[in-house]
């Protein structure tokens, strides 16, 4: 039985296994609603998989490689415009 941990999401997340980091994330977030790591890497997995058209792609590249807290603060900055 595997444990499935964020770290483990991200390790399939960077060999390009998706779906299956997917999976993990959704775990972790039904343990933990507020599991912000989880939501953010969702939101960010989910747009990759559906490849959204006509969307902003600055904004989209910086919303997919945040990293920094200055990056949220840029997006939370767009976002509330």
């Amino acid at each position: 039985m595997a444990i499935h941990t964020s770290t483990l999401a991200s390790i399939y997340e960077m060999q390009g296994y998706n779906e299956e980091a997917i999976v993990i994330y959704e775990e972790l977030l039904k343990k933990d609603p507020h599991n912000q790591e989880a939501k953010l890497a969702l939101i960010r997995l989910k747009t990759k998989k559906h490849h959204f058209s006509g969307v902003n792609q600055d904004k989209l590249a910086l919303f997919v490689n945040a990293k920094t807290q200055s990056d949220y603060q840029k997006l939370e900055q767009w976002l509330l415009g």
